[in-house]
């Protein structure tokens, strides 16, 4: 089960999706989108709370409605938080646990996004003022070392799906989440799957250091891996060194899970 970051969706792990083993022991690969973000549905945010906890209960769900019993979870910043949630809780759901950048810690927060999360205000300007140069120049200084996968495509893809109906709003929520990270709350403790931190070591976003707090805090944490020369969307910039990063990782997970079915795919 991948799992996306803020703003994202399935689509941000499609070159990582073709450089996953394929074998005739090869698992289903789920890359969900999230409940406000790609092609999901959009809930107010007074019907859902879009905090990791809430996320996590959704992908629970998901995977009971696939009869999935365990899965190997691989979450990205927003959605690494959402699976340490979700193997804090649902414990026997989780097999093995993968965290990319995991958005679980308070993040450092720029002098613009201190203005957007003021109440009444910041809200007003998400809502209205931001425009695609904005997304596009927040990308580029703040989620990408290497410039070159921020295309036009892609930010006109993310660009569109924000403005869908009820997409500023789910995205201000789960923004405002976020920043709402408590240390003290984070289930990091809580969790009894065999777990592997990967962090690039330029993340602006999420910095390497909260990789190394967070590797010490869980306890079934292997020794974190960081990718030198890399931004927070490693996954975009070197799918290639993240997954083979994962892939001895990945392997053992899959050999303890005894699972033989499936087929590679994508539902999103």
């Amino acid at each position: 089960m991948l799992l996306h970051g803020f703003m994202m969706s399935h689509w941000t792990w499609r070159d990582v999706l073709p450089l996953l083993p394929v074998d005739e022991e090869q698992l289903d690969v789920i890359a969900l989108d999230l409940p406000g973000f790609g092609e999901s549905d959009r809930p107010a945010p007074h019907l859902f709370g879009y905090d990791a906890p809430a996320q996590a209960a959704i992908v629970d769900e998901v995977l009971n409605r696939l009869g999935v019993e365990q899965a190997i979870v691989v979450g990205h910043s927003m959605g690494g938080a959402v699976a340490l949630s979700l193997a804090a809780r649902r414990p026997q759901r989780v097999a093995a646990l993968v965290l990319i950048s995991a958005a679980a810690l308070p993040l450092p927060v720029p002098v613009e996004g201190r203005i957007l999360s003021a109440p009444v205000v910041g809200r007003l300007l998400w809502l209205t003022a931001v425009t695609r140069r904005d997304v596009k120049r927040m990308m580029l200084r703040d989620h990408f070392r290497d410039p070159r996968p921020v295309t036009d495509a892609f930010v006109d893809y993310v660009w569109a799906r924000l403005n869908r109906p009820g997409g500023r709003e789910a995205a201000y929520a789960a923004m405002q989440a976020m920043l709402r990270n408590d240390p003290a709350r984070v289930e990091a403790e809580a969790v009894r799957a065999p777990t592997l931190l990967v962090w690039p070591e330029e993340d602006r976003v999420v910095p390497l250091a909260h990789g190394q707090v967070l590797a010490g805090r869980i306890p079934t944490a292997a020794p974190l891996e960081v990718i030198p020369a890399a931004g927070h969307n490693v996954q975009l910039e070197r799918p290639d060194e993240l997954v083979r990063r994962m892939l001895p990782f990945l392997r053992e997970a899959r050999a303890r899970l005894g699972a033989d079915r499936g087929h590679l795919g994508e539902v999103a």
